[in-house]
């Protein structure tokens, strides 16, 4: 597969269906854009299963570092229970009984939150934080986010097309994403001020989220998607493809039927001996004991 072109296909008929580009050998396509973004990588200091976790995961991404697609993986020291200020994070947010599919179809849910799931999250929503404060973009990734070999080509292309994205999210789940920083400080503040309701995961959530913002604010005539052609990257539903355009509820509710997207280059890994760091206490007993069977997409190891 000719990913490069697939991708430029997409751009010019998912929404400007009357762009007539002509891309010559050797010229720079104008719907790339070049980066070499860093990550920040959450892992659980002194835990570890999550150290090993990350440093697997890092070994993945050796080839994108050497190669300038990612430039360096930095660490966050994730937010735990055992935080000094776990409860003034988790304090910050309104919190309601989960209505996601693995929770409601269990047999086994409960009315709230684990505290390593609301920890998990508090992360996440820290480093969205930060990403709001900062003009410089970057990856957000999860100890044990895993680089596909197989799939590298397509990992170089959406990891340049990202930088020109509001929210591109090319991983399992919450393995590896990025925001610019306007959707990032408004998504936070939602959160904080307007008591957007966490509900589900945080992958959930965050599609919630920018789907919000897209009718709230980037619709609007005056905003008009700020000129992007395609504001988002997200995976379809079955998360082992990739949609670009600007309705990302249409990728993470529906399946890539016909194989139009662009195969997704990350995941995560799971091993069989370490297991998992979250009490996904709302799971089925199955789905808590092995952990490997939540999702057809892992890269699981003995």
């Amino acid at each position: 597969m000719d990913v490069r072109r697939v991708i430029e296909c997409i751009c010019r008929s998912r929404l400007c269906p009357t762009t007539n580009v002509v891309i010559n050998k050797g010229e720079q396509s104008p719907f790339f854009y070049v980066s070499n973004m860093k990550a920040i990588q959450i892992v659980m200091k002194g835990d570890e299963r999550s150290e090993e976790y990350a440093e697997l995961s890092r070994q993945s991404f050796q080839r994108a570092i050497d190669e300038g697609y990612i430039d360096s993986i930095e660490t966050f020291d994730a937010i735990t229970p055992d935080s000094e200020d776990f409860q003034d994070h988790v304090d910050r947010y309104i919190w309601s009984k989960s209505l996601m599919t693995l929770d409601t179809v269990s047999g086994n849910g409960k009315d709230d939150h684990s505290p390593t799931e609301k920890a998990g999250m508090c992360s996440h929503w820290e480093l969205m934080r930060q990403q709001g404060q900062s003009e410089e973009k970057f990856w957000i990734m999860e100890h044990d986010t895993w680089l596909i070999e197989e799939r590298y080509e397509s990992f170089k292309l959406l990891a340049e097309y990202a930088e020109g994205t509001l929210y591109a999210n090319i991983g399992l789940f919450m393995g590896m994403y990025c925001m610019d920083q306007r959707f990032a400080h408004w998504a936070y503040h939602m959160m904080i001020n307007n008591d957007f309701p966490i509900n589900c995961g945080p992958y959930c959530v965050l599609q919630r989220l920018f789907r919000t913002y897209t009718t709230r604010h980037l619709e609007l005539p005056e905003i008009n998607y700020y000129g992007i052609r395609n504001t988002s990257l997200h995976p379809w539903t079955e998360c082992d493809t990739i949609g670009i355009g600007r309705d990302i509820g249409i990728y993470f509710n529906q399946k890539d039927r016909h194989k139009s997207g662009i195969p997704t280059p990350t995941t995560q890994l799971i091993s069989k001996r370490l297991a998992v760091t979250q009490d996904h206490h709302g799971y089925s007993d199955k789905k808590q004991q092995e952990p490997w069977t939540r999702h057809k997409f892992f890269h699981v190891i003995d």
